[in-house]
Order: structure tokens, then sequence, then C-alpha cells
């Protein structure tokens, strides 16, 4: 979940805008210092920068001049109080879709099947490994946030100058704690699936024309009052756009016992798109995850206008706890 820290700002005066922008600044960058263990079951070692997907074969069929382009928080001392706090950001190779999640070991031995040569993405075992890596970057994702609400709470400036946001620290880490407790049971299913496959999971496989974006994510689309329910697990997806020298692959899945009605709607109808409808579908799903980018040349075709509504509908998306990808609009309209 995308935290938008800055709507107070405005109503404060420089001094405390600075002194509260100094200390978001101060946690993200102790935070990135920070040493994660590895999300491997029963490792205990230090997590590595894992990347989602693989960089040579994979992401380095996007990347030009070493860059992509990736959703990423705005430079707190640049923000402006009426902006929402992410953009689209370049990325070197080396940060592209990566976060500290398996150690040096599990990284390479783990998930060699889908790190080395051609890889079959119609594989099932690949397929597997694949949604597995995602749903530990997402459990990653969530322990990251308890940990930076937790140092917001921790400090005095803020409870000064923003108690609006202390207040709802509670729900957030709530929330978080919630997601990590549904991912750990995905998590726990692939880590079965691994070990002994049993075609627990369905995953649909298609290929379309070359169209510079990459995505690996896992997600739930959800009614407000399935999400409210913190009684019960949230079914729970996987996708992946992955661009190779000739196409773009899309894997998508679920656990055949957790599915609702509109994951199997979303997963199924991926197939026999034109170019618009492909748009159209990806400009909602990227409106619930986090881990996709695109190509330089795709990014800068795309019109101010059509990036300013598609913020407008990710903040929509984020301040509400219904997920639904249906959004009725194609950031990518004639560009793919």
């Amino acid at each position: 979940m995308i935290l938008n820290q800055g709507k107070h700002f405005d109503s404060m005066n420089k001094k405390e805008n600075l002194d509260v922008k100094k200390v978001f600044v101060g946690i993200a960058k102790n935070m990135a210092r920070k040493k994660w263990q590895c999300l491997m079951s029963g490792c205990t070692d230090v997590a590595i920068n894992s990347h989602l997907l693989q960089r040579h074969g994979v992401l380095s069929h996007v990347i030009q001049n070493g860059h992509c382009y990736e959703l990423c928080p705005i430079d707190l001392f640049k923000w402006k109080p009426e902006q929402f706090p992410f953009e689209f950001r370049k990325r070197g190779l080396q940060e592209a879709i990566s976060l500290d999640i398996f150690c040096n070991h599990h990284d390479t031995d783990l998930f060699k099947p889908i790190e080395s040569g051609n890889v079959d993405y119609s594989n099932y075992n690949n397929q597997v490994l694949l949604c597995f890596r995602t749903v530990c970057a997402e459990i990653r994702r969530k322990e990251f946030s308890i940990e930076r609400y937790k140092r917001f709470s921790d400090s005095e400036i803020l409870k000064v100058h923003r108690p609006d946001l202390i207040k709802i620290v509670p729900d957030m880490i709530k929330s978080a704690q919630k997601a990590i407790t549904d991912l750990a049971i995905y998590k726990r299913l692939l880590e079965d699936e691994i070990n002994a496959p049993s075609n627990s999971f369905t995953f649909i496989h298609e290929t379309y024309p070359i169209m510079g974006i990459y995505a690996s994510a896992s997600f739930t689309i959800a009614s407000e009052e399935e999400t409210a329910d913190f009684g019960r697990t949230l079914d729970c997806a996987f996708g992946h756009v992955i661009p190779t020298d000739t196409n773009t692959v899309f894997v998508f899945g679920y656990h055949n016992d957790h599915a609702n009605e509109a994951i199997l709607e979303f997963v199924n109808g991926w197939h026999g798109l034109n170019n618009e409808a492909i748009g159209e579908k990806l400009t909602g799903w990227f409106t619930m995850i986090e881990g996709w980018g695109m190509s330089p040349s795709l990014h800068d075709k795309i019109s101010v206008s059509s990036i300013d509504r598609y913020f407008e509908l990710l903040e929509k998306s984020v301040s509400t706890i219904a997920q639904n990808p249906n959004v009725g609009f194609n950031m990518f309209s004639g560009l793919l």
C-alpha cells in the first residue's frame, strides 16, 4: 500500500515543513541500510538484492541506455504538497524490480530454472517459482511498511506536527500484518508445490508482440466487504509480464481453492486481446500493484495527460479498500 504522506504539509509553516521532511528522509535512509533475513523457510541468512525477473534475458530487453522507468516515491525535498507523492523514475538494471528477499544461496540455486538460458514460461514448475518469488516480495514490502510505520510513531517531531499521520499508524500496521498473514498462506502453498507438485495452481500462458513492459506481482481483487472482513483469507492472484527477444509473455494464475469470480474473470481474460484491450487491462492492473516498469522509449511516448490520469486512478486505488482493475482507461492507447 502506498501511504500518502503529504496532504498535511501545506498547512504547516516552512520550518515545520522542512523538519517533517527531514524526518521522512532520515527514516528512508536508515531503512535502506537495514538488513533483512532471507524469506526462505528455515533460513536465517541475510537477504541480498533479489530481482523478481531475470536481469539478463528479460529486463535487458526493456533497458535502454542503461535505464528503464518504474513507479517510485518522489524525493521529499522536491515534492510539492498538491502532488501525489509518486512518480515514474529512471532505474538502472541493478535496481529494477528488486528487493532484499532471499540470501545469495537461495536466490541463486532455487530460481536457477528461471534465471538461466531460454526459460520455458509455459512450464508449470517455472510458473510456480515466479509466483513464489513475487509472494515473498510482497511479504517483504509489508514488513518494510510495518518497520517504517513504527519509526513514524517513534518520532517526536511527527507526533507534534503530523498527529493525523500518527493517529492512523496503528490501523496501517494492522492492515499490513493482516496482509502478511494472508500472504504467508500462499507462500506455504507455493513452497509445498515446489517441493511436491500437485497441480494445485492454475495458470494461463499467452504470448503477444513486443511492447516494452514488464511486471511481476501478487494481488487481490476484492469488494469492500471482502477486504474489510479481517476474519477471512483474501483470494490472491499472480501475474507476470515478461519481455523476451521476440515477444512478451503473459503468465497469470491462482490457487484452485482461493479464487473468487473476479479473479477468475481477470486471469482468464487475457486470451485473444487486441492492443487496445491489452493496454486497458494492464492500466487497470497497474493501479493495484507496485512491481512493474517500462522502457524509456515507451514512457516518453505517453502523454502528460495520460500519466496524470493514471496517477489519479492510482491514488483512488490506494485510498480505498476495494480492489478492482476495471478502470475503463488505457494509458498506453495507440502505443503498444
